[in-house]
């Protein structure tokens, strides 16, 4: 009958709860580190890093550089079309009004065009950002290491804070009114046909614009 017993049910027990405890206390631990850098995180890409500030800041230095270009080019073709109603001698004529508003809606397609892109750009930059703070919770999640999770989202965001707007040239925004015959466009060819006169390019480079009435 002799031998050696196993372990009593106490011993069991008491076993399996020191185990649980260790595995709750080692899971407290991940849970703090994911916390830590979880927190770190949120602070590189909060609103004090990427709030409405920053986001309206990059809109206006888009607007900024484009819209004293497109105000130039219409002074430019306002200077055009006056002296052109001047060699015709229609200043004071209808056609002038008419030519002026031909004018007037171009460059009131292009400025929406203008402030349209940099909306959608500005739109595009909130999802970059957006997207680059949830790579950094994905490296968090994978690494369980704040401190590399965080140096990681700090390069992103210091990168992301030096962006600027793409800037350049604008192409020539505004079509000649012709005037011709004696008469401006539309009171000469009648409206559908000054139609063809005005197809003025988008900020997007593609697009028209048509003069209904």
């Amino acid at each position: 009958m002799g031998g050696k017993s196993g372990p009593s049910n106490n011993q069991m027990v008491q076993f399996q709860m020191e185990q649980a405890r260790k595995a709750e206390q080692k899971e407290n631990l991940r849970q703090a580190r994911l916390d830590q850098g979880k927190g770190a995180i949120d602070e590189l890409f909060g609103p004090d890093n990427f709030g409405d500030e920053f986001f309206n800041k990059y809109k206006d230095a888009s607007l900024n550089y484009a819209l004293p270009q497109l105000e130039g080019q219409y002074d430019t073709a306002k200077s055009g079309m006056t002296a052109d109603l001047a060699r015709a001698g229609l200043l004071r004529s209808s056609s002038a009004g008419y030519a002026q508003g031909l004018l007037e809606n171009q460059n009131a397609v292009n400025e929406g065009g203008l402030r349209a892109k940099a909306d959608t750009d500005t739109a595009a930059l909130r999802q970059s950002i957006a997207s680059q703070q949830q790579q950094a919770y994905n490296q968090l999640y994978q690494t369980e290491d704040p401190t590399v999770a965080a140096n990681t989202a700090a390069n992103s965001a210091a990168n992301a804070q030096l962006t600027q707007p793409n800037t350049g040239a604008l192409g020539d925004m505004f079509k000649p009114i012709v005037i011709g015959l004696g008469s401006a466009a539309a009171p000469v060819y009648g409206a559908s046909q000054a139609n063809s006169y005005l197809n003025p390019k988008s900020p997007m480079g593609s697009g028209s614009y048509t003069q209904t009435g």
